[in-house]
C-alpha cells in the first residue's frame, strides 16, 4: 500500500523517517537546492503517532497542505542544509546532512549534529 504523506508546492525531496519516543518524525529538504552559498534549502519535520500519519508540524499544520517545523536552515558558513539521514548512537541521535560551506567557495560539506528533543517531544539540532 503506498501513502501520500507530505507535499509542498515548489517540491520536497530527502523524506526520512525516525521512530523516537512514541513518534514518528517525518524530516524532509524544501527549497532550492545545488545552488552552493545562494542555496535557499532547509529541513523541515512533521510528526505522527501512526507511520501512515497524518503527520503535522509543531503548529498543527498537516505536511501535505504546506505544513512543515524548520528544524535546520542557514546560519553562518552554512548555506542550503538538506539531504539529511537520522541515525542514534551511544550519544543519542544524529543527523548528518550536506551542506555549501560559504568559508570555502562555497563547496559542498558533511554535517553531522546531535539531536535533542524538547520537553514536549519536538526536535532541534545542537
Amino acid at each position: 500500500t503506498n501513502y501520500h504523506l507530505a507535499q509542498r508546492p515548489k517540491g520536497l525531496e530527502g523524506s526520512y523517517l525516525y521512530y523516537y519516543n512514541g513518534y514518528y518524525y517525518l524530516f524532509a529538504s524544501i527549497n532550492n537546492c545545488c545552488s552552493g552559498a545562494n542555496s535557499t534549502y532547509r529541513i523541515i519535520v512533521g510528526r505522527s503517532s501512526s507511520v501512515t500519519g497524518p503527520y503535522l508540524d509543531r503548529g498543527g499544520v498537516n505536511l501535505l497542505n504546506g505544513g512543515g517545523t524548520i528544524v535546520l536552515s542557514a546560519h553562518g558558513n552554512i548555506k542550503g542544509p538538506g539531504g539529511q539521514s537520522l541515525m542514534t548512537d551511544s550519544d543519542g541521535p544524529l543527523m548528518v546532512y550536506h551542506y555549501y560551506d560559504a568559508n570555502n567557495n562555497g563547496n559542498p560539506t558533511l554535517g553531522v549534529n546531535r539531536i535533542g528533543f524538547t520537553a514536549d517531544g519536538w526536535p532541534y539540532v545542537y
